[in-house]
C-alpha cells in the first residue's frame, strides 16, 4: 500500500526533474525556490486529482467537520456560540464546497508550477495551507480532549487517546491513502514553510511560458478539473474507486477478517484520572499486569480509569502479527423489522440485487383515503320465556373517509423506482436472485409509505447512512453481489435494461 514517505519521494523526484527542465529553459532565478514551486505544485495537483475522482467523498468528510464544529461552538458560553447555526447551513452546500476546494487545489498546483500571478498564487497557497492545517489540527488535537469535554475547555485536556478524535481522518488524499491524524497535522505544518517562503520571495519565483500561455493553461486546468469533478459527482460513479466496497471486494471475507482482528486487540496502557486533584496520567501497563496498575494508582486516593490504550487490530499468521486496517466494512450491518439480516445477505449463494437509497427525496402529506365503514345493529332473540340473547349483526357497509399522513416521493425519484428499478427487481427475482432495498435508519418510518407509493414488491431493510453513502455514490444506486462479493455497481443515470442485467450475470 502506498505510504506518505513514498509519495513524498515521488513528489521530490518530479520536483527535481521539473527544476532541471526549468534551468535548461533559463527560467530559474532561485534553484531552491523553483524546486519548492514544482514540489508543492505536483503535491497539490496529485492531492486534488485523487479527490476529484470522488468529490462526494470529500463532501461527506466536510459534513463530518461541520457537525463537530456545530457541537463545539454550541457548547461555548460566549459570543462564539452564535457561530453554531452557520455549520448546518454550510453542510447543505458541502458538495459544491468540495468541488470548489478540489478545483482550487489542482489549479493552484498548476499555478505554482507555471509561476502564474506570483503574488496571488503565493497568498492563495498560504491561505489554503492554513485552512488545511486548521482542519488537520482540529482532527489531531481532539485526541487530547475527553469525549465529555468541549474542545476549547483546555483545562480538561489530557493525554492523547486516538479513540477520542471527533473526526477519524482529514481526507487529505481522499480514500486513496488514509493518513494518521498526527502525520496529517505535521505534514501541513511542514507545508507552511514553503508557503512563507513564497510570500517572502515571490518576485524570485520562476515563470514558465508566456503570460498568455500561463493564463490559458491555468484557465484550462480549472475548467477541465471542474468538468471532471462534475462527471464523477453528478453524471456517474467515481472513475477510480478507492473505497472498500469497490468492484471485486469480498465483503463477507473482509468483514470476517476485520472481526477476527478486532478480537485480538490488546490493552497495553491506561489513562488514569485523579478525581480529587484532576491530575491525568498515561500509564503503559498491559492488561495482564492490571494488579500492578491498581497498586500504583489506588482507588482510595481518588484514581480511576479514564480510558484504555489499545493496540491496532491484528491477526497472527505464520507466527507474525499482521496489522489489519479497519474499514467501513466492519460497520456493514443491515436490519429488517424482524432483526439482523447481515449474515443472510453476505451468505446468500449466487447473485443478489442490492438497491441503495440513502435518502428518500420527497415530502410528507396528508391524504384522504376512502375506507369501508361497517354499521352494526343489535338483534334481540328470545331463547326461552324467561331469557333473551343480544346478537350484533351487520346492518350495512358504507364508504367513509379518513385522513392519514403519507410520504410522497419527488416525481423524478419515484419514477426511477417505478420505471427503472422495479422492472430490474422483477427480472432479477425471476432469475432466482435475492432482491432487497436498504434505506437509512432515519428514513425507516417513511419506508412503508414510500414502498407503497412506488409499488415495490421487494423488502426494505435499513442501515447506517454513512455505510450506505460509502457503499455507492448514487442515490438510488444498484449493487450486484455474488457470494458476498461486489461484481458491479450502477449509477442511477446508467441503470441497465432488465434483459441486459440478467443476461450479463448468469
Amino acid at each position: 500500500m502506498t505510504s506518505l514517505p513514498t509519495l513524498l519521494i515521488i513528489f521530490a523526484i518530479a520536483g527535481v526533474a521539473l527544476t532541471l527542465l526549468t534551468k535548461m529553459a533559463k527560467r530559474t532565478q532561485n534553484t531552491f525556490l523553483s524546486f519548492l514551486q514544482h514540489f508543492c505544485g505536483v503535491w497539490f495537483v496529485f492531492s486534488g486529482l485523487v479527490k476529484a475522482v470522488d468529490p462526494i467523498g470529500t463532501a461527506y468528510k466536510m459534513e463530518d467537520y461541520f457537525v463537530q464544529f456545530e457541537s463545539t461552538f454550541a457548547g461555548l458560553q460566549n459570543v462564539f456560540a452564535g457561530l453554531a447555526p452557520l455549520f448546518p447551513w454550510l453542510s447543505g452546500y458541502s458538495t459544491g464546497f468540495s468541488i470548489f476546494m478540489i478545483v482550487l487545489e489542482i489549479t493552484l498546483g498548476v499555478m505554482l508550477i507555471l509561476g502564474y500571478a506570483r503574488q496571488t498564487t503565493a497568498w492563495l497557497f498560504m491561505l489554503i495551507v492554513l485552512f488545511f492545517t486548521f482542519l488537520t489540527g482540529f482532527t489531531f488535537l481532539t485526541g487530547f480532549v475527553p469525549t465529555d469535554a468541549n474542545f476549547f475547555d483546555f483545562a480538561k485536556w489530557g493525554p492523547y487517546v486516538k479513540e477520542q478524535m471527533r473526526v477519524t481522518d482529514c481526507g487529505c488524499f481522499g480514500d486513496f491513502i488514509k493518513l494518521d491524524p498526527k502525520v496529517s497535522f505535521f505534514k501541513d505544518i511542514g507545508l507552511l514553510i514553503p508557503a512563507f517562503l513564497f510570500l517572502l520571495w515571490r518576485k524570485k519565483m520562476h515563470e514558465l511560458l508566456t503570460p498568455r500561455g500561463r493564463a490559458l493553461l491555468t484557465a484550462g486546468t480549472a475548467l477541465v478539473s471542474l468538468l471532471f469533478c462534475w462527471q464523477n459527482t453528478y453524471r456517474d460513479l467515481p472513475i477510480v474507486d478507492f473505497r472498500p466496497f469497490k468492484v471485486g471486494a469480498n465483503i463477507r471475507e473482509r468483514k470476517a477478517l476485520e472481526e477476527e482482528a478486532k478480537g485480538n486487540i490488546e490493552i497495553i496502557g491506561w489513562v488514569m484520572e485523579n478525581t480529587n486533584t484532576g491530575e491525568v496520567k498515561k500509564v503503559m501497563i498491559p492488561m495482564e499486569r492490571y494488579k500492578e496498575l491498581v497498586a500504583q494508582y489506588p482507588k482510595e486516593q481518588g484514581w480511576k480509569v479514564k480510558d484504555q490504550i489499545k493496540t491496532e487490530p491484528f491477526i497472527e499468521k505464520d507466527g507474525k502479527r499482521i496489522t489489519v486496517t479497519e474499514t467501513k466494512i466492519s460497520d456493514f450491518t443491515v436490519e429488517s423489522e424482524e432483526g439482523d439480516v447481515t449474515e443472510d445477505i453476505l451468505n446468500e449463494p449466487g447473485y443478489s440485487l442490492m438497491i441503495i437509497a440513502y435518502k428518500f427525496y420527497g415530502e410528507k402529506r396528508m391524504e384522504t383515503v376512502v375506507v369501508q365503514d361497517t354499521v352494526w345493529t343489535n338483534d334481540t332473540l328470545r331463547i326461552s320465556p324467561d331469557s333473551f340473547s343480544v346478537r350484533r349483526t351487520v346492518a350495512q357497509i358504507v364508504p367513509g373517509k379518513i385522513e392519514r399522513e403519507v410520504f410522497v416521493p419527488e416525481e423524478h425519484y419515484g419514477q426511477l423506482f417505478r420505471e427503472k428499478i422495479n422492472p430490474l427487481a422483477e427480472a432479477a427475482a425471476k432469475s432466482g436472485w435475492k432482491v432487497y432495498a436498504i434505506n437509512t435508519f432515519q428514513d425507516n418510518e417513511l419506508a412503508p409509505s414510500f414502498r407503497e407509493q412506488i409499488k415495490a414488491s421487494y423488502p426494505f431493510y435499513h442501515a447506517d447512512d454513512k455505510l450506505l453513502k460509502t457503499i455507492i455514490r448514487s442515490n438510488p444506486g444498484l449493487v450486484i453481489l455474488k457470494d458476498g462479493a461486489v461484481v458491479k455497481n450502477y449509477h442511477w443515470r446508467h441503470f441497465p435494461a432488465p434483459e441486459e442485467l440478467t443476461g450479463k450475470f448468469k
